[in-house]
């Protein structure tokens, strides 16, 4: 028997026709690789979930409250793991709910199959509640997306539903990987586990022999890709090149670790890129890099390789746009355009194989070169370190304290104004993951990210992210309570949108209302509703002993870290004026 898929093993006799259905898509979507699911229950989706859960294809099965919080922990998981993931929703809105995630994942080039519950097609635009237009509501983000036909007792239907899922997963799982949408009509006028007749032996006899759709292949590369490259950009040893490693770069960090380390070129890591690690003296934080006037922001490199999305810093940026050299994009998905260059050359999904290619063509680099750039930056470096030493309490104290912090190997960057000070302060030590979410740059689904990734190979997780960015996620929280294993959320109450603070519209009037919107929520009390430990802090002393105390709980805890309203701004400014002065 064929151990990919075989239809009629999932048809038992007594099976109706909605359960035979479902094996049928079951047995596919393990058949493609996907062993891991997030369902989010709901009564026209109960059979899916009761049925995914007994599946034994499917090894991890998150039951969570809601789809937009599910869809996110969904995301995290296809992040840490590398795999596609499942998730499943009921009918009506609950699909639209995942809409926020499939944008992250879109632009990330992320694996999520969201398989939406229907009610029958007849039911569709005949007044009947809960029902919307499933497909539209994620159109626009999806690699394919399918509509099926009702279940019909049929070996052609069968036939032609396993074909057009193939077909829609093989697009979403190929050569330019992300979501995929698949909406499943099932019988029943309420519920679909309302029983009904067995599917008919002649249904179940005609699938005996099928063997169903094969799992889908790898995409095919190009063979001589680095040779074609060396046609068209300066590939050879000695240059005066620059790696930039923005966040997510979709590579084992210790094979880009390595392929940096071969070609000799300095590197301007983000935080969120997972190659900042104790030795490793010329993968350089971009604040230490470029924040402040040095020689070397006039000097123009000979070769720029991209790795990852766009690094967070302005002066990362500003130093790419003032320089359009010759570039090569890295990239887990075909890109057409980036903004920091006008012209670039493409390596979509490069592999390992490859880098060393590359790396052989360019080892050694430009010594004089690299020894400059890792002069100035560990100059800088140790002078941020002594102007920090003086700062009173305050977000810059508490963010370089957090990220100082040792004994959690998976660090989450919520966006705003935690990432931005990760790439400023983050020189701890050596984690096994550092993930963030950077396709939107949104804030929501901070906290569902998380907890998805932290129940996937972590030992211990260390979540930080604004105010905010939580109460945006309160739902999450649900998810939380079931976490096993250790789970930080630590979140720096600021009081609002500081980020908004550096802006000019911060001397617009009604500012403090209308944009940085201040709150008044206890985070203690949410916590307790929640049933998690909680820990607030106010001084360097107390997040200390507050993130040993959540490193030893067996589960998600809370830690808020108060920190003046408007310190980041103001410790911001008083940082940038002493380093102007190193000249």
């Amino acid at each position: 028997m064929n151990d990919r898929l075989h239809a009629a093993a999932r048809i038992p006799p007594a099976a109706g026709l909605n359960d035979a259905w479902l094996g049928v898509i079951l047995d596919l979507l393990a058949a493609h690789g996907i062993r891991r699911a997030v369902l989010c229950p709901g009564g026209r989706c109960a059979s899916l979930v009761l049925a995914t859960r007994a599946h034994p294809a499917f090894v991890d099965t998150l039951v969570c409250t809601d789809e937009r919080s599910g869809a996110f922990a969904a995301l995290g998981i296809a992040k840490a793991t590398g795999e596609p993931v499942l998730v499943v929703t009921t009918s009506g809105s609950a699909v639209a709910n995942a809409v926020p995630a499939l944008t992250e994942a879109d632009a990330c080039g992320t694996p999520l199959v969201i398989l939406s519950c229907d009610r029958p097609r007849a039911m569709r635009g005949a007044g009947f509640g809960q029902m919307t237009d499933h497909a539209g509501a994620c159109r626009a983000f999806v690699r394919a997306g399918v509509d099926l036909e009702d279940p019909q007792d049929c070996a052609a239907a069968f036939r032609a539903m396993r074909d057009a899922l193939a077909a829609a997963l093989a697009r979403g799982l190929g050569e330019n990987p992300g979501p995929v949408h698949l909406n499943v009509p099932l019988g029943g006028r309420f519920d679909a586990t309302e029983p009904g007749a067995p599917v008919c032996a002649a249904t179940r006899e005609a699938l005996v022999d099928d063997t169903g759709a094969a799992a889908v292949a790898p995409g095919r590369r190009t063979p001589g890709r680095i040779d074609a490259l060396a046609h068209r950009l300066p590939l050879r040893p000695g240059l005066r090149g620059l790696v930039v490693a923005g966040p997510e770069c979709a590579l084992d960090p210790d094979t880009l670790a390595d392929f940096c380390l071969r070609t000799g070129f300095p590197v301007i890591a983000d935080a969120a890129s997972g190659l900042r690690a104790p030795g490793r003296p010329d993968v350089l934080s971009g604040f230490d890099a470029l924040a402040t006037p040095s020689a070397l922001r006039t000097q123009p490199p000979e070769l720029v390789i991209r790795f990852g999305h766009a690094p967070v810093l302005p002066c990362v940026q500003d130093y790419l746009l003032a320089h359009p050299a010759p570039t090569l994009k890295c990239s887990p998905q075909d890109v057409q355009a980036d903004y920091l260059h006008p012209r670039f050359e493409s390596l979509t999904a490069p592999t390992a194989g490859e880098l060393a290619a590359l790396a052989q063509r360019l080892e050694g680099g430009d010594a004089a070169w690299r020894l400059a750039w890792r002069t100035h930056a560990q100059r800088v470096r140790t002078a941020r370190g002594a102007v920090a030493d003086r700062l009173a309490w305050g977000e810059l104290v508490a963010a370089r304290q957090l990220f100082s912090h040792a004994g959690f190997d998976l660090l989450q960057l919520g966006n705003s104004m935690s990432i931005r000070h990760a790439d400023m302060f983050d020189d701890g030590p050596a984690r096994r993951r550092v993930l963030s979410n950077r396709g939107v740059c949104g804030i929501d689904g901070t906290v569902g990210s998380f907890l998805g990734a932290a129940r996937s190979g972590c030992e211990a997780g260390l979540l930080v992210l604004g105010d905010l960015a939580l109460l945006h996620d309160l739902p999450a929280l649900a998810t939380a309570q079931r976490h096993r294993g250790c789970a930080c959320l630590c979140v720096i109450d600021n009081a609002g949108g500081a980020i908004f603070d550096f802006l000019p519209l911060a001397a617009r009037a009604d500012y403090e209302v209308a944009i940085r919107n201040p709150h008044q929520v206890d985070f203690g009390l949410v916590a307790a509703g929640f049933g998690l430990p909680h820990w607030r802090v106010e001084d360097a002393q107390g997040l200390r002993a507050a993130l040993d105390a959540a490193r030893r709980h067996d589960g998600a805890s809370l830690v808020e870290v108060k920190v003046p309203a408007g310190s980041a701004r103001a410790q911001t400014a008083r940082l940038m004026a002493a380093l102007a002065m190193l000249g």
